[in-house]
């Protein structure tokens, strides 16, 4: 099984919709990370990128929203296996 590396980005803002982002390398992660970490404006609820365990991925990708609100949580390879 290979080692995975994750951060996550809610590119709207909303707590309901957050993107997993997957890469092969730690060093893509960072470099992705660091490229977005301050996406968004200070007039905006866009949040920057952040760096996420594998368990938090999971948690993110699996949470299917509650009684009132849908999820739109999601996950983008940036590489292939």
């Amino acid at each position: 099984m290979k080692k995975h590396y994750y951060a996550k980005q809610s590119p709207r803002g909303f707590a309901n919709e957050v993107i997993v982002h997957r890469f092969l390398s730690r060093v893509g992660r960072d470099k992705w990370v660091a490229a977005h970490a301050s996406d968004g404006d200070m007039n905006s609820a866009t949040r920057g990128a952040d760096i996420i365990t594998a368990r938090e991925a999971r948690e993110i990708i699996g949470y299917q929203g509650d009684e009132i609100t849908d999820s739109y949580n999601g996950i983008f390879d940036h590489d292939v296996d």
